[in-house]
């Protein structure tokens, strides 16, 4: 009798287990697809002096010195001094070494330094020279195609935006950084004729600035 007792509540927990087990038994799964890669393009540009010394550095310098990139690399077409009426043109190549096609949009300029001292010792000479220079910017190759046409000073007052937009493609796959696409620009920078004595025996020292951006048929 005992033996039956104890086989019997067996029984019944053991139906007590799969009746509470049944009511959570929901069908579930769960399925990935790995590996996916998302890769972003890159916008990359790179400029350097291009009237037969393509090696970096300024396009405008007064001396032979002061055109001097690197060790070893001699300089040409310096401009020598300058004058109220004077233009100098010089050509820079913007090169595009990215993944993304990109087009010049902005064009911008800053006066780092005259006379060895920054422009803020001296803010009245930094205005009158700069509103004493004229600069163009056009395509070499299509120079009716003009990018900037106006008076430095409204270039050191933050990126201008460019009339004509140069496009540029990306270098293809496998080729090396110095075959990358590019554009010549040529820089036309006159001295106005109204520069006035102020100016006379000053050295400043300008950069000017090219940014891009990604088209947006890449």
């Amino acid at each position: 009798m005992k033996k039956k007792l104890v086989l019997l509540t067996m029984t019944v927990l053991l139906m007590a287990a799969l009746a509470g087990g049944a009511t959570m038994a929901l069908f579930t799964d769960t399925a990935a697809n790995a590996g996916n890669t998302f890769t972003a393009g890159t916008v990359d540009i790179y400029a350097h002096r291009a009237l037969g010394d393509p090696i970096p550095g300024p396009i405008f310098y007064t001396t032979d010195a002061e055109g001097i990139a690197a060790p070893g690399q001699d300089p040409l077409h310096p401009t020598g001094v300058w004058w109220p009426g004077r233009t100098v043109s010089r050509n820079l190549s913007v090169r595009n070494p990215g993944s993304l096609q990109v087009r010049l949009h902005q064009v911008s300029a800053e006066i780092t330094s005259i006379n060895g001292l920054p422009p803020a010792a001296n803010p009245a000479l930094a205005a009158s020279f700069a509103g004493n220079m004229r600069v163009k910017i056009s395509v070499a190759s299509h120079p009716h195609l003009v990018l900037y046409d106006g008076l430095l000073a409204a270039l050191l007052t933050g990126p201008r935006v460019c009339v004509h937009k140069p496009v540029i493609s990306p270098l293809a796959a496998g080729l090396p950084f110095w075959r990358a696409p590019g554009v010549g620009l040529i820089y036309e920078v006159t001295m106005l004729s109204s520069a006035g004595n102020d100016l006379q025996g000053i050295r400043p020292v300008v950069s000017f600035n090219v940014f891009a951006e990604q088209t947006r048929n890449n």
